[in-house]
């Protein structure tokens, strides 16, 4: 339930706990982005990029909701650091970006310690409500991803 008291705009009951899970994740996220030595933006393009395999920097911009001379400057950094390689699309002179060994001993090690996280943060859970937790959670983000236009 949504309310206005003074000042503040609050969230009681799933809105509330929703926010509460996804605050939470976003301070794993950071955490992770830092212990990694990259920022949060950073790990977020890496994340797209290992989940694509490759993908185009007008893509990636779209995704990151950034600009493309500012995702050109991220894609710089993380060329610069050896994260990420340019390759040739094979058509025209389209280039896609992929992770170099680099990058993908990044993305593995930042995967296992968030899978680490939410197991441990599930660990009251038995199987069964883990199981059933997973696939309402699964059925809420498809749901919100109708809802905003579906997903990236």
């Amino acid at each position: 339930m949504y309310r206005l008291i003074g000042d503040n705009h609050t969230l009681s009951g799933l809105p509330f706990s929703a926010q509460v899970f996804v605050r939470a994740l976003d301070r794993v996220r950071r955490s992770l982005a830092e212990d990694a030595g990259v920022s949060l933006i950073e790990l977020q393009a890496l994340g797209r990029i290992a989940e694509e395999s490759a993908i185009d920097a007008k893509s990636l911009a779209q995704y990151l909701g950034s600009s493309a001379e500012a995702t050109e400057s991220l894609v710089a950094a993380l060329l610069e650091r050896s994260l990420v390689v340019r390759r040739s699309a094979g058509n025209d002179s389209a280039e896609v970006l992929e992770l170099t060994p680099a990058g993908h001993g990044l993305m593995e090690k930042v995967y296992l310690d968030f899978q680490g996280s939410i197991l441990d943060a599930a660990d009251s859970l038995d199987e069964e409500r883990r199981f059933a937790f997973d696939s309402a959670l699964l059925k809420m983000a498809r749901k919100l991803d109708s809802i905003a236009g579906g997903a990236q």
